[in-house]
């Protein structure tokens, strides 16, 4: 498998929106916020629900219709007092306007840490 995988270009995806993808062997969404890309595990880790199917995008989460948690799609962590699942979070690179999604990253909570 491919360190990184090119999944698509950046045309195909303007500001607020996500698309499922197929990389690292998983689902994933791509998600543009702002200009900036990001890659995470397409389903809910409570309920199973595919989010980049069935979420909404509101400012900066998706919301799961399901069990109606936020995901913030910067960080991958739920928004809701109390939760400790988060989205799963792919490196990501955008190279002459072609994004492609390579490894999972640690855990946000767990970056920087020594």
């Amino acid at each position: 498998m491919a360190e990184y995988e090119a999944v698509l270009r950046t045309a195909e995806l303007g500001p607020g929106q996500m698309q499922e993808v197929t990389a690292q062997g998983e689902t994933l969404l791509v998600v543009n916020i702002g200009q900036t890309y990001y890659a995470y595990s397409a389903h809910c880790p409570y309920d199973g629900t595919n989010l980049a199917r069935e979420g909404h995008i509101i400012g900066d989460t998706v919301v799961c219709p399901t069990d109606g948690r936020a995901f913030d799609l910067r960080t991958g962590s739920s928004e809701r007092p109390g939760d400790v699942r988060s989205l799963d979070r792919y490196s990501i690179r955008v190279i002459d306007n072609e994004v492609l999604v390579g490894p999972p990253l640690p855990p946000y909570w767990r970056r920087g840490a020594a």
